[in-house]
């Protein structure tokens, strides 16, 4: 029996479900698209370039662990001079933003499944922003410590999900090099401290150093603002998704890269903190020779990461971090023999393995986790090295008080750095049974 064009069941009337669902999707894009922005929203909605996306979480890495962080070291023989004149004090000083820190990764793993990273992220700034200040206008040792505590507290909360955002920007195959670029702001804020306190310290003296967290608070401020109107995920990426429940151990490796983490933590504190005193005592190095041998030290932190992330995009995690442990160890290893031009290779090679490891550790877990969850489980490995730093330096210093020389000291941070290459080889054997990110593969 015929029917007529357009009756009951056929025709150009009888739409599909899925026209009508399609239609619906594009009438509400369109109406979306045209909506006035609510009034008070900071977000400036435009479409942000993954690219910047890494070079903003590059920004407030600086902020957080060079400005925050790292500054105190540089500036401490002038703040010592003009504000705290002991360096018992300046070392309790210190200490609050180191536990500040652990603090903040504590926060961090807790409210991470419920909280952005980008979020996380914010805030940490808002609170670097103001430490940075109250430090600028100390008067003495217990407001500089609130303010340090705050740039420690504000660090831990914007370092510790930085790289999983960072990495979930991008593809498989690009995020250590996106983590590396990410990390690559560290060692880029350091750089510009030393130069500003270079700078300012023949103008204004030992009380150049409040000019110096000015200009810091100043920079940190505008990061803030350009996070607040860009910073958020690229769109089509994951970092809504819902947490799982102990995302950490669903890591292929996990015990062996916190543990690995944990030996970089103990070595790093050992070499950093002793590296200087080690070459003027035992090597007879003059304290400018010393200080430029530590300088190496800052300039090879900005390319570790950008290094060995790529690499490890290319050889899989597992055998970039033994690689890199072991050209850490080999870098400890060199100051033992207390002559150029090993000091120099050394200080190269060790700021190269202390930036790019990181780098490569937080790739590794974003290669298996959400950005969220990426944020709770980095936080956990990074209190396991903040132990291990802890420790570091008061066993280093015994060893050295003991023995009358530092080479006790830098034998055991070489072999600590051994053993966290022995330590990753499970997460070379568990990333072999997975299949590691291959360069130039479209994932």
């Amino acid at each position: 029996m015929l029917r007529r064009p357009g009756g009951r069941g056929q025709g150009p009337r009888a739409r599909p479900t899925g026209d009508r669902a399609a239609a619906g999707r594009r009438l509400r894009q369109d109406r979306d698209r045209t909506r006035a922005p609510l009034p008070g929203r900071w977000e400036v909605r435009v479409r942000v370039r993954p690219r910047v996306l890494v070079a903003l979480v590059a920004l407030a890495s600086a902020v957080a662990q060079a400005f925050g962080r790292f500054s105190f070291a540089i500036l401490l023989p002038s703040i010592n001079a003009d504000l705290l004149g002991s360096y018992a004090v300046a070392g309790l000083v210190g200490t609050v933003n180191v536990a500040a820190y652990l603090l903040g990764t504590l926060l961090v793993s807790a409210v991470a499944a419920r909280v952005a990273p980008a979020t996380l992220i914010r805030a940490g700034l808002a609170a670097s922003t103001a430490g940075l200040v109250l430090a600028a206008s100390a008067g003495g040792a217990g407001p500089l410590a609130a303010g340090l505590g705050l740039t420690g507290l504000g660090g831990a909360l914007i370092w510790v999900p930085a790289p999983g955002l960072a990495g979930s920007v991008v593809r498989p195959s690009r995020r250590g090099a996106a983590i590396g670029v990410a990390g690559s702001g560290i060692g880029l804020g350091i750089v510009v401290a030393s130069a500003l306190a270079a700078a300012l310290h023949p103008v204004g003296g030992d009380a150049s150093w409040r000019t110096v967290y000015l200009v810091e608070a100043g920079i940190a401020g505008v990061t803030l603002a350009l996070c607040l109107a860009f910073l958020r995920p690229a769109p089509g990426r994951d970092d809504a998704a819902p947490a799982r429940p102990r995302a950490l151990r669903r890591v292929p490796g996990w015990v062996g890269l916190a543990g690995g983490y944990a030996a970089y933590g103990l070595a790093y504190s050992v070499y950093t903190t002793y590296l200087v005193s080690a070459l003027e005592d035992d090597a007879g190095f003059s304290d400018r020779h010393a200080a430029a041998v530590y300088t190496l030290v800052g300039v090879a932190l900005v390319f570790g990461g950008l290094l060995l992330g790529p690499l490890s995009d290319r050889w899989g995690r597992g055998r970039a971090l033994v690689v890199g442990y072991l050209g850490m160890a080999a870098a400890i290893a060199a100051v033992l023999l207390g002559a150029e031009p090993f000091a120099a290779l050394s200080a190269l090679l060790f700021g190269l393995t202390m930036s790019g490891l990181p780098a490569v550790i937080a790739a590794h877990l974003s290669d298996s986790l959400t950005p969220r969850e990426f944020a709770g489980a980095f936080g956990r490995c990074t209190l396991a090295f903040g132990v291990a730093q802890l420790c570091g330096p008061p066993l280093g210093g015994f060893l050295a008080e003991s023995a009358g020389t530092f080479l006790p000291a830098f034998a055991l941070a070489a072999g600590v750095a051994l053993a966290g290459a022995a330590l990753s080889v499970p997460v070379v054997r568990s990333a072999a049974g997975r299949g590691e990110p291959v360069a130039g593969a479209r994932r």
